[in-house]
């Protein structure tokens, strides 16, 4: 929750604001505005996520920021910034940005923003789903010792999917 909006509500707010008149450079700097907003205070967000976010966002598909936004667009600019956040592929199972985040701001703000993304983009929940897959595979060998950050943040996750994309009514809760 951000004040007394659930993150559901500002994905709807956000989507019901988007419209297929504007730009998709457009689109890119108000999601990041969605994607920015919130109560987590952090000299390292300030100074450093939050401006790499900014660029990733404008390096995503600079070559349709003068087309009309659409569903496409949005689901390819969803699919990559996951790839950024998380992890890209078993390929590349490379994930600075995941660590830094998860280490910086913790777990919970890191699911809470992974969460932003999907609720506004159903279509990629199983493409989270596969790149946690991904980091499991590529951690599934190492001791639990030392991976007490995966465990909470696979935690954190599991608890917004459920109460975000379950079946469970929790609507008692606020």
């Amino acid at each position: 929750m951000q004040g007394s909006n659930t993150y559901r509500d500002l994905a709807h707010r956000f989507i019901s604001h988007t419209n297929d008149h504007q730009t998709f450079r457009d689109f890119k700097s108000d999601l990041y505005e969605y994607l920015s907003d919130n109560p987590f205070k952090s000299s390292y967000l300030n100074r450093q996520f939050y401006e790499k976010l900014y660029k990733q966002l404008q390096n995503t598909i600079p070559q349709s920021d003068e087309q009309p936004f659409n569903e496409f667009l949005m689901l390819r600019t969803c699919s990559q910034l996951l790839n950024y956040l998380v992890v890209e592929s078993p390929q590349k199972p490379q994930h600075f940005v995941f660590i830094d985040l998860i280490a910086n701001i913790g777990p919970t703000f890191m699911v809470s923003l992974l969460l932003k993304i999907v609720l506004l983009c159903r279509q990629v929940k199983p493409s989270l789903e596969k790149r946690f897959s991904v980091l499991f595979n590529h951690y599934e060998s190492s001791s639990t010792q030392g991976l007490q950050w995966l465990v909470k943040v696979l935690e954190n996750l599991n608890v917004a999917l459920t109460t975000n994309f379950g079946k469970v009514d929790l609507s008692f809760i606020r």
